[in-house]
């Protein structure tokens, strides 16, 4: 990646430590409804020991020439911008406020420079990948989760009823309809049918595939926040988001670890 990329990433990524580990160090630093900062402190819990972790990593064996290793910050920096773009915008402002937009800004311009590149020069990882299931999985968990919040927000403008989720954050808009609908969402599922067609949008594949991991990790830390405050969670919900974090997950580290001889070794028609 470009040397200013990864200055820039490794900022983010420092930044997201120190304001993860005050998130969940700090009481009352949230000031928030109490199933709101459940939810921050869940993503706080799992950028902290995943995210940080991934993209440590990542930064790392990328200045040695790895594309699993770029496309890894890649994965992580997408994380950064989603999730800090909540923070900037949608959750309450306190001490960490000017920080959560620092990182949402260094990722997001961190991805700007040199996040294309990095796809472009994906395809010795995505070769290690298997297409039909990775593919699959992304294009299904977009679809999902699309028709989930767009039924939602039908539902809303039809009844003027906000959905109980949103009740009990004490918000009346939720910011990830927006970034979902808008950007990740489509992103998954334009890399998964790339992955499956074997063109240039396969480059994202890997990246998303760690996303979906990521974020599932952050969902999953949420209903774990809540359940020891006493919440009432949804085990279906939760089953669902461990399934396919958990998938992904193994998708994406058998492409590292799988060699390449054996991918490149297959015909194509067999690949995936």
């Amino acid at each position: 990646m470009h040397t200013t990329s990864n200055r820039l990433a490794a900022m983010a990524t420092l930044l997201a430590a120190v304001a993860a580990l005050s998130g969940l160090g700090i009481s009352g630093l949230y000031v928030d409804a109490p199933n709101w900062v459940q939810q921050a402190r869940g993503t706080d819990l799992a950028t902290l020991f995943l995210a940080v972790p991934v993209l440590a990593v990542g930064l790392w064996t990328a200045t040695r020439g790895s594309r699993a290793g770029q496309l890894a910050v890649v994965a992580g920096l997408l994380y950064l911008v989603y999730n800090y773009a909540i923070f900037a915008f949608s959750v309450a402002m306190n001490p960490l406020t000017a920080a959560h937009i620092a990182i949402f800004g260094l990722a997001l311009w961190s991805l700007v420079i040199a996040g294309r590149n990095a796809a472009d020069g994906a395809e010795p990882v995505t070769e290690r990948l298997n297409r039909r299931v990775a593919g699959g999985l992304l294009v299904g968990t977009g679809a999902m989760f699309g028709l989930l919040w767009l039924g939602q927000i039908a539902t809303t403008s039809t009844t003027g009823v906000l959905p109980p989720d949103l009740v009990k954050a004490g918000v009346s808009s939720n910011p990830v309809y927006a970034l979902d609908l808008a950007f990740f969402l489509p992103l998954c599922v334009v890399a998964g049918v790339g992955l499956i067609r074997r063109n240039a949008a396969a480059g994202f594949a890997f990246p998303m595939l760690i996303w979906v991991t990521l974020m599932g990790a952050g969902v999953a830390g949420g209903f774990l926040m809540m359940a020891m405050a006493g919440d009432t969670i949804a085990l279906p919900v939760v089953g669902l988001v461990t399934v396919l974090s958990v998938a992904a997950a193994i998708l994406a580290a058998v492409a590292v670890v799988r060699p390449a001889s054996v991918a490149s070794a297959r015909p194509a028609t067999l690949r995936g």
